[in-house]
């Protein structure tokens, strides 16, 4: 082989590369052009019940009504306690 003549074997990678990159593209576009025919549907909270929103006007409680035992940080009510395993219901103290 010359030394002079290119090496025609890094043509066909350097295409696809290029290939590779254009498809990404096209399928990028095609996703923006979906998500602007199709709308996202936006969820809307339905409304409480009254007695939902009174538990979630209480406080959580700090300790369980049944066992006594101290509740962890992150409590709410309609848990069950970690300890008894009891489900803490919202004025039931």
């Amino acid at each position: 082989m010359d030394e002079n003549t290119p090496n025609k074997n890094n043509f066909p990678i350097v295409w696809m590369l290029a290939l590779i990159v254009v498809l990404f593209i096209a399928v990028k576009l095609m996703f923006v052009l979906l998500s602007v025919a199709i709308p996202q549907e936006k969820t809307v909270q339905p409304d409480l019940s009254p007695a939902q929103s009174v538990v979630e006007a209480l406080p959580a409680p700090s300790f369980c009504p049944y066992c006594g035992e101290k509740l962890p940080g992150g409590f709410q009510w309609g848990q069950f306690c970690p300890y008894c395993g009891t489900d803490v219901e919202a004025g039931e103290t």
